[in-house]
């Protein structure tokens, strides 16, 4: 299934630039992790500390990411 909203990551795996999108949408966001081909998408709170995170890999990553999103995004304005 491929998402044409670049607000938010389809339900499994993502790609970089389905990551960088979201990245340039929120304060709280940020790819860690950089191995080249697979990287972590990041998600904190204004403070610094962890929400949620997971490997671009992953089969479930763009749906719980998308979640915490919606609940601990902090978006750019």
């Amino acid at each position: 299934m491929q998402v044409t909203d670049d607000t938010s990551l389809p339900p499994g795996q993502f790609t970089r630039r389905q990551a960088e999108a979201v990245v340039t949408l929120y304060h709280n966001v940020t790819i860690e992790d950089d191995q080249g081909t697979h990287f972590r998408l990041v998600i904190r709170d204004s403070e610094g500390t962890l929400i949620w995170r997971a490997w671009n890999f992953e089969a479930s990553a763009g749906e719980w990411l998308n979640r915490y999103l919606l609940s601990h995004g902090i978006p750019k304005h």
